[in-house]
Parts: C-alpha cells; sequence; structure tokens
C-alpha cells in the first residue's frame, strides 16, 4: 500500500476534535500484516487512562456480524436452510398476529424465514412501543429479570409483529433469534459456543459479554455528545442499550478490544477459518429488494444489506474508491468494521462517544484506505 498513515491520522484527529472524543483506536490490516495502529488520547476524562491495545470497549452492534458468523457456520453444517420457516424450529411463531397501524390485531399471512431473521425482515420490533414495552414489562416478571437464550422464542413469540414478514426492514432484535437458533442447534449456550468456535480458536481472549470473564477490567467510560459549544455526557462504562434481562444478548451485548476483533475480521479473509469463503460471498451479498429498502437506512448512499452485514451494491452512490468488496457493520459508539476478503483489508475503528456523524468518519477512513491500494 502507498503511504496512507499521515492521511488517515490527520483525518482521525480532525474527526476527533469536532466532536470532543476523548480518545480512539485504529488498526489497518493488509495481507494480514498490521500496516497502521494509532492510538490516541484517554479512556476515561476523569482519570486521565490513556488508550491502549488493552484498552476494552462496549462493542454493541458490532457484536451482530459475530452472532451472524456464528449461525453461519452451523448453516455450513446443513442445521437450516436460508427459506427455512422459523416455526419448523420453533413452533410457537406458525401463528403470529401483526399489529395494524389502527392497533388491530390481524392474522399474519406469511411464514417468518430464517433469511427474515437474518435480514431483519421477520416483524420483531425492538421493544419501544407501547404494547412491546408492556410485553417486555410481563417477559421480566415471569423470568426474574434474566432470560436465557432458550427461553428467549417462546415470550418473543407472544408479542405482535410490527409489519409482515418479509414485507419491509427494522433493526430490531432478530439476531436475539439467531442465538436462540445457536443454542438449539448446537445444544450450548450462546455464550458456550461463541468461546468454543469463535473465541478460543482464535485466541480473543479479551472478548466476553461481563468482565467477570476477563482478567483485564480496562473498559472504557462512554460518552454522548451533545453539540458543538456543549460539554460531553459522562455515561459510565456499563452497556447503556442492552437490558439486563438480555443475557448474552446477541444484538450487542459483548465487550472486546481493538486487537480481539480484528482477529475476528481477519478469519473471515481466509478460507475455511471461520467460514467458507463461498458463504461469506454469500454474506455480503445484498438481501433487500422492493419495500424491504424503505426502512433501511442507507439505500440512499448506495449500500445494501446482506446476511448481516453492510455492503456496497452501487458505487457510485456511495462515492468509494471502492465497488463491491468490503463489508461490514458498526456500533452505538461510532465504531466500525470493514473486511475485505478479495483485496485481504480488514479495518476497525473504536470511538466511545454516542451521537457522532460515525458515517461520514467511517467512509473518510475507507476513502483514505482505499485511495492507498
Amino acid at each position: 500500500m502507498a503511504s496512507f498513515e499521515k492521511k488517515l491520522t490527520a483525518h482521525l484527529d480532525r474527526f476527533a476534535a469536532e466532536y470532543h472524543l476523548p480518545g480512539y483506536d485504529c488498526a489497518v490490516y493488509h495481507h494480514h500484516k498490521e500496516v497502521y495502529r494509532h492510538m490516541s488520547g484517554v479512556a476515561d476524562l476523569e482519570t486521565s487512562t490513556p488508550i491502549t491495545r488493552d484498552t476494552l470497549y462496549n462493542l454493541y452492534s458490532n457484536t451482530k456480524v459475530i452472532t451472524c458468523v456464528a449461525a453461519l457456520q452451523l448453516y455450513e453444517q446443513g442445521y437450516f436452510q436460508l427459506e427455512d420457516e422459523l416455526s419448523r424450529f420453533f413452533p410457537e411463531f406458525a401463528h403470529m398476529k401483526v399489529m395494524q397501524p389502527d392497533g388491530t390485531l390481524t392474522d399474519a399471512t406469511k411464514p417468518i424465514t430464517i433469511r427474515d431473521v437474518f435480514r431483519m425482515t421477520a416483524g420483531f420490533g425492538d421493544g419501544g412501543s407501547p404494547l412491546e414495552q408492556e410485553m417486555g414489562m410481563k417477559f421480566f416478571m415471569e423470568t426474574g429479570g434474566v432470560c436465557p437464550g432458550s427461553e428467549f422464542p417462546k415470550h418473543l413469540a407472544q408479542a405482535p409483529l410490527r409489519f409482515e414478514p418479509g414485507t419491509q426492514y427494522f433493526y430490531g432484535i432478530c439476531h436475539e433469534m439467531l442465538a436462540a437458533l445457536i443454542s438449539k442447534f448446537s445444544g450450548l449456550t450462546f455464550g458456550e459456543y461463541l468461546q468454543r468456535h469463535i473465541f478460543t480458536p482464535l485466541g480473543m481472549t479479551n472478548t466476553a459479554f461481563t468482565l467477570d470473564k476477563l482478567e483485564n477490567k480496562a473498559l472504557a467510560n462512554q460518552y454522548r455528545y451533545e453539540g458543538k459549544d456543549k460539554p460531553l455526557t459522562p455515561l459510565g462504562a456499563a452497556n447503556c442499550l442492552i437490558p439486563p434481562i438480555l443475557k448474552e444478548s446477541a444484538s450487542g451485548g459483548l465487550i472486546s478490544s481493538v486487537d480481539d476483533y480484528m482477529k475476528f475480521q481477519e478469519a473471515l479473509t481466509v478460507d475455511g477459518q471461520l467460514l467458507h469463503r463461498n458463504t461469506v460471498q454469500l454474506m455480503r451479498l445484498d438481501q433487500l429488494s422492493g419495500s424491504q429498502r424503505d426502512g433501511y437506512g442507507y439505500t440512499h448512499i448506495g449500500m445494501g444489506y446482506g446476511l448481516g452485514v453492510r455492503t456496497i451494491i452501487d458505487q457510485a452512490k456511495c462515492g468509494s474508491p471502492v465497488g463491491f468488496g468490503p463489508f461490514g457493520w458498526g456500533g452505538a459508539t461510532g465504531s466500525y468494521g470493514s473486511i475485505d476478503p478479495e483485496n485481504k483489508l480488514t479495518f476497525f475503528y473504536m470511538q466511545h462517544v454516542f451521537d457522532t456523524d460515525c458515517l461520514w468518519g467511517n467512509n473518510g477512513i475507507r476513502n483514505i484506505i482505499y485511495s492507498s491500494l
């Protein structure tokens, strides 16, 4: 790669200054070698603890990519097909209700498929509607506040769908159902499966759902950006988005380090290490069409959605120096991971501040790197 280090560091520093970031960490690998690493600032404004390779972060939705890879490992073993109806494995989803705009409930006319669960077109909500909140409280009371993944489906099936399966995209809790499928097929808890089939084989010793599973306790504090002339709001180190009831949340519950997440991403560029190359190809193919795109927030900038990842479908709209190839996903505090098997190129950017224009910042990272290939 041509030299890009100064340009990338300057871009990251400008972004950090604009959004008052306490710190950040960015790693770039090319042909399985670290060609760029820059850590800046602190993990905690109060203690001025510097960001290091040992700093841990809440991954939030970067967890989703790990969940999808775990499920696709079982797809490769023949446990399911994408067009299988979810009710084949969980009969409680055979006769679902759909909440109509006027509040009435009607029978679902389409089945939920496993493809729907991967691409978030199943109709599941996010717990935000009044009825979902009511059901969530009932869920909480019935489970004593902690629900193992194996119990999750029967509670989820009691809530009506937001729309007919397969007709729309909604960024909800589909990944919790993928975790339930993983547990059902493997006979392990979701966390046990990840440990046995992803974390241990890759040497990801700084990745877990809770700090008590790790020797390293250096979890970064989190902040919220409130505006140009306002101070950051401190939020503490604990996960701010995932309710405690979702033990081992497949949507956003993992803690990890940049080094560990890079091990995971790098493995997806090696045929057969986690997935066969043909499965990785399937994973990054756009899975949305028609009305499904209406709820997806990236179509207008040339991005599609595969089996749990964002992927380029229109290079011109995307304004990217690279077309179909890189894919990935981000997290709520502004992180983003990118995987490109053809160019043997991966990068992971991590910050710990909510509500920044992370898409602009992350696209800038991509553009600088690929303009230097």
